[in-house]
This record gives structure tokens, C-alpha cells and sequence, in this order.
């Protein structure tokens, strides 16, 4: 079955690139995976927010992978978060996430794989923990700051295309159809985001 080949490569992928005595994707509920991290961190998606776990990667960067099958598995789904922030920090910054969708549909419209960009909610953050005080001029600059906020567009809305094709007059949809092919596409991905972090 595809989706155990999945979980099986990925987790003997991220074992070994993560120099870990463990396999890393862990399953809590029927058909979600998420990595085993000791890290607190928070994940932002669209519409919600979820506290989760993150593993250290390199330097002050952390990372999260996130798997999941829906229950009739017309609906695959790959993301991976990365974090910024020392291991002191009580709450890691994301600041992007990768997803590949899969849905199964022939007139899917987003593009797959694409990125979302998450810095502006690790901004928000790190500003309501320097106001969260009861200075006058502290509280001025957060409200200022809140109203700044709904003045710039929501990043998190949009799907930045990761492999369109579009040169090729091809989709910018790629199904989620092996294995080894999503493995080769986090080796390389992974190694890309730590090149740019490093760079």
C-alpha cells in the first residue's frame, strides 16, 4: 500500500539524515503522521494554530514533518515547517512551510508542491510578548502595530508554486504517486532550504 511505503521511506529517510536512533514520524490518531520532537513550537496554518513538537536540524534551525491520509486516502498531504530559535526558547519561530497536496482531482487549481510563507505570524508574535507589559507607550506601539497588521496583505494565503512546469505547458500539479520520488523530493528540498538558511 502506498501510503505505508511512504511512511516507511520517509521515516528510514529522515532517520539517517537526521543522524537519529529513532524513527521520526509517529502516529496518534488513525492516518496522521507527525515527527517526535522536544522542542515546543507552534504551528500556523491559514486558519489555526497548533502547539506541536519540533526536532533541532542545523544551527538555531528546527524542523517539522507532518503526514497525512484521509480516511478513504483521496487526499494525501506532506508538510514541513521550519523553525527559528535557540534551544532556550520556549516557543520556536516559524518562519515557512512546504506542502504537497494530493487530492486526487483532475482540476485541482493550487499548485503542488507550493510554500507558505509564515514569518509574519513569528513578527506578530515576538511583538506581543514585548508589550504584553502595562507601559502607556508600550501599548500605543502595539496597537499601532495591530493596525499596521491588517494594512499588509496576509502572505499566508497564497500557494507559492514550487515546481509549476508552466515552462513546459505542463501542470503545476504533481500527484503524490511514489514513494521514493516524494523521499527524493524532501532530500533535495531539505537540502536546498539548509543551503539558503546557511548561504
Amino acid at each position: 500500500m502506498l501510503q505505508v511505503q511512504i511512511i516507511e521511506e520517509l521515516n528510514k529517510f529522515l532517520k539517517n539524515y537526521l543522524n537519529l536512533d529513532f524513527k521520526p514520524l509517529y502516529s496518534k490518531e488513525l492516518n496522521v503522521f507527525k515527527i517526535q520532537g522536544n522542542f515546543d513550537a507552534i504551528n500556523h496554518r491559514r486558519n489555526d494554530s497548533e502547539k506541536i513538537t519540533v526536532i533541532p536540524w542545523f544551527d538555531d534551525f528546527f524542523l517539522y514533518v507532518e503526514i497525512k491520509f484521509m480516511q478513504d486516502y483521496s487526499h494525501k498531504l506532506i508538510s514541513i515547517s521550519i523553525f527559528q530559535g535557540s534551544e532556550n526558547d520556549i516557543k520556536k519561530n516559524q518562519l515557512f512551510r512546504a506542502e504537497w497536496d494530493d487530492y486526487n482531482i483532475d482540476n485541482e487549481s493550487r499548485p503542488q508542491p507550493h510554500w507558505h510563507i509564515t514569518r509574519d505570524n513569528a513578527i506578530y508574535d515576538k511583538f506581543s510578548d514585548l508589550t504584553n507589559h502595562n507601559d502607556e507607550k508600550e501599548k500605543i506601539g502595539f496597537e499601532f502595530f495591530e493596525e499596521v497588521q491588517t494594512e499588509v496583505f496576509d502572505t499566508k494565503k497564497i500557494h507559492f508554486a514550487m515546481s509549476g512546469n508552466w515552462q513546459n505547458q505542463l501542470s503545476p500539479v504533481h500527484k503524490i504517486e511514489d514513494a521514493s520520488k516524494v523521499v527524493a523530493w524532501m532530500e533535495g528540498l531539505l537540502e536546498h532550504i539548509k543551503y539558503e538558511l546557511k548561504n
